[in-house]
């Protein structure tokens, strides 16, 4: 007879464990605790090298069989730990892949890693960095899988390792400065994204989240000066809006009135499209007591924004009631 399912199905999950020193998909429910079904798995927790194993992450030695041949046979190719050939790592994994309908390591990994069967994504994650057409996005799978089984330091050793590999493709330190931050480390983000930047200099979303960080950091003018160099790109301009707009109202606070003019006018023609910076204007002209640009600011806040309240109440006793004598 089948298994009653005792539990309702929107209760039912995935999640990574270690069952008995072994990592494992288990499938559970989040309200009383059941566990239906466990899924021990060997996972490669090892930078994937080419001669480690990609099932276990052991190191792969030449059977005596081999012989001279170059390359050799992967049927001659054995695992030290778990005792797989290449050539049956490689069956092993295909199998797994096959879960996809399009039998693709990657397409699975990703699918397995939104279900939250994250040791089996794990595993597919890794053989993508061997067998696939795209091993360097395998590697961010595999980090990213990493970091959801907060395996967080093991991640970032791993992802240092293979920044410090020759030919390293420089997004790898987008993904450093996302895990340094994961783990509350700011500045180590910061420097990720510093060594990133000077590899690619023109990557817009790279200099929004460093002005980002540095606004966290209160380290107000590399925050204005990353937020401008993303200012440029339509989908990095919202976020260093923001940034400008923040890093303005901090200087504000501070009676440093120069300075957060110099944080509005570095949007030039966005500050008219963006209400934070029309408001922020106008109580900068304010407090300059330049009534002409206090009201044309206050009337373009109210124009992106009629509802704007403290605008309407700052403009209203510069309004001139029209009548026949303008009264």
């Amino acid at each position: 007879m089948a298994e009653t399912q005792c539990c309702p199905v929107m209760d039912l999950q995935w999640t990574p464990r270690v069952v008995d020193d072994q990592y494992a998909d288990v499938y559970f429910c989040a309200s009383c605790g059941h566990v239906h079904r466990t899924e021990k798995y060997s996972a490669n927790l090892r930078f994937p090298y080419h001669d480690r194993c990609v099932n276990c992450g052991g190191d792969l030695r030449l059977t005596p069989a081999a012989g001279g041949q170059d390359p050799p046979d992967p049927c001659h190719v054995q695992c030290t730990v778990c005792g797989l050939t290449a050539a049956e790592d490689k069956e092993l994994h295909d199998k797994l892949a096959a879960l996809h309908p399009n039998r693709d390591y990657l397409l699975a990994a990703q699918a397995l890693a939104d279900s939250g069967r994250h040791v089996l994504a794990l595993k597919l994650a890794t053989a993508q960095t061997r067998w696939g057409d795209d091993p360097v996005m395998g590697e961010i799978q595999r980090l990213a899988v990493l970091e959801v089984m907060n395996e967080l330091d093991r991640a970032l050793d791993e992802a240092y390792e293979w920044a410090d590999n020759e030919g390293c493709p420089p997004l790898v330190f987008g993904v450093i400065a996302q895990l340094e931050a994961g783990v509350g480390n700011l500045r180590g983000a910061l420097s990720a994204l510093e060594r990133g930047l000077a590899a690619d200099p023109d990557n817009s979303d790279w200099w929004i989240d460093y002005a980002e960080l540095n606004m966290h950091l209160d380290e107000r003018p590399n925050a204005i000066r990353a937020a401008g160099k993303a200012l440029a790109d339509p989908q990095t301009e919202r976020r260093a809006v923001a940034v400008l707009s923040e890093v303005g109202e901090r200087y504000y606070a501070g009676a440093q009135y120069a300075e957060a003019l110099g944080a509005c006018s570095l949007a030039q023609h966005r500050q008219e499209q963006y209400t934070e910076l029309a408001w922020l204007r106008a109580r900068i002209s304010a407090v300059n007591q330049d009534n002409n640009y206090m009201i044309k600011w206050l009337e373009i806040t109210l124009q992106l924004d009629p509802s704007h309240e403290e605008a309407q109440e700052m403009l209203a006793p510069y309004k001139r009631k029209r009548g026949w004598f303008r009264w």
